[in-house]
């Protein structure tokens, strides 16, 4: 059997870039960001990402750090981001994974 993790980061690491106030960025849907989310999450959707990054998020040298349910969404999106030109993009993982780390800061 292979287990695939889909995140970049230390615990400890991703405590330290939260608490510096690095933007964290959850690429579930509307509804499931509604659904649940955390407090220091912002939604943009995965299939939005060209459209709103850029516009949000212009500093293509600004890290950034990224969720969505399972962390495979968020991998896909740090693919897209660095493609677009984002340099410093981490994915945190599953939605459960970077809640008790944002909770923690």
């Amino acid at each position: 059997m292979k287990i695939i993790l889909f995140q970049d980061l230390s615990v400890e690491k991703a405590r330290e870039l939260l608490k510096e106030g690095v933007p964290l960025v959850d690429v579930r849907t509307e509804t499931e960001y509604e659904s649940k989310k955390i407090r220091k999450a912002m939604n943009i959707p995965l299939y939005m990402l060209e459209q709103k990054v850029p516009e949000i998020l212009p500093d293509r040298n600004k890290t950034i750090l990224l969720h969505c349910r399972s962390g495979s969404r968020s991998f896909a999106a740090k693919r897209k981001l660095k493609g677009m030109g984002y340099a410093n993009v981490f994915n945190l993982g599953s939605f459960g994974r970077a809640k008790k780390i944002a909770d923690s800061v």
